[in-house]
């Protein structure tokens, strides 16, 4: 991984939680120049900063690192048979994924009667 990518994620989310960096620096306890210099990819955080960071900014570690786009964490879990759906969902085109969400809607609103 390049290095300056890996906390890209950072400089996006505490600018949309409107948070400044002086005040992320003081609740992870590192100084503003660190977390500058996480942002521009010149130092890396350690572990434990990242799991703290993430917690902090109500975020993933995976979306602090750039390993996703997703900066909501899921903390659903999935039985095998779900994870089987979505991932035979993912394989549909788009009149196929449409004509399964019309199916779901549909019986959803029939349970609603």
């Amino acid at each position: 991984m390049n290095k300056n990518n890996n906390m890209r994620n950072l400089k996006k989310i505490v600018k949309e939680q409107n948070k400044s960096l002086t005040s992320l620096a003081v609740e992870l306890e590192v100084s503003q120049e660190a977390i500058s210099q996480y942002i521009s990819g010149k130092i890396y955080p350690k572990t434990a900063t990242i799991i703290k960071m993430a917690k902090i900014l109500n975020t993933s570690a995976d979306y602090l690192l750039g390993l996703t786009d997703n900066p909501t964490p899921s903390n659903i879990k999935l039985n095998e048979k779900e994870n089987h759906l979505i991932n035979n969902y993912r394989k549909l085109n788009v009149i196929e994924k449409a004509q399964v969400e019309s199916y779901i809607q549909a019986i959803t609103d029939i349970n609603k009667l």
